[in-house]
């Protein structure tokens, strides 16, 4: 059923991963909670506490469709293959997300909890940081390669534009190597 959305949407020209656009939401929401809450704290304005605690409502909802997109690109491209990257965006989504909760609820009262808000807007900041870097990882590459468990292909990170999708399997791949350059014929080089 997934591999029939991915070839819907490959027909009408969109062969990019369905992830990657959502991910400026919560991105977004959690940066601008993150500030508002500060200039609230630093000012002295409560009624901009209440700004931060709905952004970081819309971050935690828009957070879901999110997780669930990543994890369906995940079984697409990567076939449900667990590798270091995906483990550690799994932790910082859980994170993010138990952390966006607490700020919801302790953000419901229009008082400034100075610390404990801030620990929880900046570890959400922190968590979302983690989460792109990790996700660009994935997604173009920066040299990772990882090994498909019970077979000799190597999953590749590669950019979604253009050659092969992110997560193609390869027989071909060199620990190290440039993607984008082929290996030199040695055979005849002796």
């Amino acid at each position: 059923m997934i591999d029939d959305l991915y070839a819907l949407l490959a027909k009408i020209g969109f062969k990019e991963p369905l992830h990657s656009p959502m991910t400026h939401m919560p991105i977004g929401l959690v940066v601008g909670a993150l500030i508002f809450f500060l200039v609230a704290v630093i000012f002295k304005r409560k009624n901009l506490i209440v700004t931060a605690r709905h952004a970081s409502i819309l971050a935690f909802i828009f957070a879901f469709p999110t997780i669930m997109l990543g994890i369906i690109d995940w079984i697409h491209f990567y076939h449900a293959t667990l590798f270091v990257p995906i483990i550690i965006k799994m932790a910082l989504a859980f994170v993010a997300l138990v952390v966006l909760g607490a700020g919801i609820i302790l953000g419901s009262e229009i008082r400034l909890h100075a610390v404990s808000l801030t620990v929880l807007y900046g570890t959400a900041f922190v968590a979302m940081i983690g989460l792109g870097y990790f996700g660009s990882g994935i997604v173009y590459g920066r040299g990772l390669q990882i090994k498909a468990p019970n077979s000799s292909a190597v999953i590749q990170g590669r950019p979604a534009l253009g050659g092969s999708p992110p997560g193609a399997l390869s027989d071909t791949a060199k620990p190290g190597g440039n993607r984008n350059q082929q290996a030199p014929d040695t055979a005849g080089a002796r």
